[in-house]
């Protein structure tokens, strides 16, 4: 497909600059050859992964160029569909951390292109669980360099509880949360793992460690002892994985590569970047980076692909990181409003964050559900505010290993009294209404406070069970069964009835298009569209896209626990009740 299927100047710049200018870049950009043409010589194709893929391009002024998840998803069914591709070599230059939903996925497109008959060769610097389990299931030949390190070890699932540290420091988290199960205040208001916590998490730990053994015995053709023993004595060195038939060579990579150009008869390797290699960025490139546009709108009739991922933010705009829910609901009724819009796919990979504005973009998108199909594709998390947006959908796909549900709510704010007491601040307060005080980070909840804000937590609660009884057509004794807080892998989450069909993106894009009627090859919106270089950087210089000073005090004093969505907000002053799962929780 080529990078700019249609071009007009009035679509690509603006009407005020110069003509001479203008037609000089309209003729450039329409001249632009197709980064991945058709090969005229039979060509091995290289990919390096450094790490789990983007969902999304960077949303900051000096995010990376990295090729997002869905463009290694389509260069690698590219590999299937060019004749002259005669096989990959995966290079993976670092593991895929708890990007187990996008591992599924890749491993997917692997397969398809093994059952294209192409060979899948691999080279690894250093794997842990996730990359391991994406190299055993999908590669031919697995080989590790030399001074390399192989991660294999087991699953493990970490929180961090800070209460005595709180309490050190003088700081107390008045907090409340809705669902047995939630778990979300915990690592703020106690010191270890309430006995709730630990089922649930023990069974997402139980799935993802049976989905890792799998995909490895499978792989490597091995006996549940022999994995079991090379697991139990890892971290592996080269020789130890050779000897235990984890990998089938130590080599470095140039040797790891004429290999595999060996084993696909290739006369040339080709490494797939996101832009042509040794490419000038000319005066077309640095304004197409200042003006936008790197995402054609397609005209006629197509479908969209809409991201949700990060913190769910109630905001009117984007600011920094996470999901704003203005744009958001803005761009839903525009794609419901919009005719030649035939399917939404919306991309959930989210641990939630305001329930406020969460239940706004679930409003948005029922709206264009009455009107046309909306798939939900869930990467690596749909949970809390995450799921409450995702249950919207008339169908939601996740892969087995996706984590899903966290159905609750945590509220409350952080008191500062004793730390001020200590500093030798003094608060005066003169209230007027028995519970006026409420916010105020100086004085703890009183009963009459604590009463109501444990209703308006209970209200937000029983709203969202509704939505998602709604949109799951699930009857009351079923959703308590996986409700109250509860987390669980996207298999559990497929039996519950949380999730409809196991599967990634390209699964739910083929679904969009034969419920609205498409080819297979009808164009694909994506929103939202790539920020141009000033919108960047009037973000960064405004100071929208960091926080305040005391935030930023905040997360280095606390660089792990002040990530949560619900630490986040709590320091933000969000008073309101949160469906948020915190990052605390860690899967290695």
């Amino acid at each position: 497909m080529a990078l700019y299927p249609s071009c007009k100047p009035s679509d690509r710049w603006p009407r005020t600059c110069a003509a001479g200018l203008c037609i000089g870049l309209w003729l450039s950009a329409c001249g632009r050859p197709d980064p991945h043409p058709a090969p005229k010589l039979d060509e091995l194709r290289e990919f390096v992964i450094g790490g789990a893929a983007p969902e999304e391009t960077g949303k900051e002024l000096f995010s990376d160029a990295r090729n997002t998840h869905r463009e290694l998803l389509d260069q690698l069914d590219d590999v299937v569909d060019q004749a002259k591709v005669k096989g990959v070599f995966l290079r993976l230059s670092d593991g895929l951390g708890g990007a187990w939903g996008r591992a599924a996925e890749l491993r997917d497109a692997f397969a398809r292109v093994r059952a294209a008959k192409k060979p899948v060769h691999c080279y690894f610097d250093n794997a842990d669980n996730s990359g391991y389990a994406l190299l055993a299931s999908s590669c031919d030949r697995i080989s590790m360099a030399p001074s390399g390190l192989l991660s294999f070890t087991g699953i493990q699932a970490q929180s961090i509880y800070a209460r005595d540290l709180l309490d050190q420091i003088g700081v107390k988290a008045e907090l409340l949360q809705v669902g047995r199960f939630k778990g979300a205040a915990d690592p703020l208001t106690r010191s270890d793992m309430p006995p709730e916590v630990r089922q649930t998490l023990s069974a997402l730990v139980d799935d993802l460690q049976g989905s890792l053994t799998t995909a490895v015995t499978k792989g490597r053709s091995l006996d549940a002892a022999a994995l079991e023993s090379a697991m139990d004595e890892g971290p592996q060195t080269p020789s130890g994985a050779l000897e235990r038939k984890l990998i089938d060579a130590i080599a470095f990579d140039d040797e790891a590569r004429a290999k595999a150009k060996e084993a696909a008869h290739a006369e040339r390797v080709a490494r797939v970047l996101r832009k042509p290699e040794n490419e000038h960025i000319a005066l077309f490139e640095l304004l197409k980076l200042l003006m936008g546009g790197a995402r054609e709108k397609p005209e006629g009739q197509r479908i969209a692909l809409a991201f949700l991922t990060g913190e769910i933010r109630d905001d009117s705009r984007e600011q920094g990181d996470g999901s704003a829910s203005g744009p958001f609901v803005t761009a839903m009724r525009r794609l419901a409003d919009d005719k030649d819009v035939k399917a939404v796919v919306l991309r959930v990979d989210s641990p939630g964050g305001s329930a406020l504005a969460s239940d706004k973009m679930w409003h948005a998108l029922r709206r264009v559900v009455k009107r046309k199909p909306v798939i939900v594709s869930v990467g690596d998390m749909a949970a809390s505010g995450g799921y409450y947006v995702a249950c919207a959908g008339s169908e939601i796909f996740a892969q087995d290993d996706s984590l899903v549900g966290s159905i609750g709510v945590v509220g409350g704010k952080i008191v500062l009294e004793p730390l001020a007491e200590r500093a030798g601040l003094h608060v005066t307060s003169l209230s007027r209404g028995r519970n006026a005080g409420w916010m105020s980070p100086f004085s703890p909840f009183s009963d009459t406070e604590r009463s109501a804000v444990l209703h308006a937590m209970t209200h937000t609660y029983e709203t969202f069970l509704a939505r998602v009884r709604e949109g799951r057509k699930l009857e009351s004794e079923r959703l308590s069964a996986v409700a109250e807080g509860r987390i669980m892998t996207g298999k559990r989450a497929r039996e519950g009835g949380l999730v409809d069909s196991a599967g990634g993106l390209p699964q739910a894009l083929a679904r969009a298009r034969s419920k609205a009627g498409l080819a297979a090859d009808v164009p694909v919106e994506v929103w939202p569209k790539d920020r141009s270089l000033l919108d960047r950087a009037s973000q960064f210089f405004s100071g929208t896209a960091s926080e305040s000073l005391p935030f930023q005090a905040a997360l280095l004093a606390l660089p792990h626990l002040a990530r949560a969505p619900v630490a986040l907000a709590l320091l933000r002053g969000d008073m309101t009740p949160l469906a948020a799962l915190p990052y605390l929780l860690e899967l290695h």
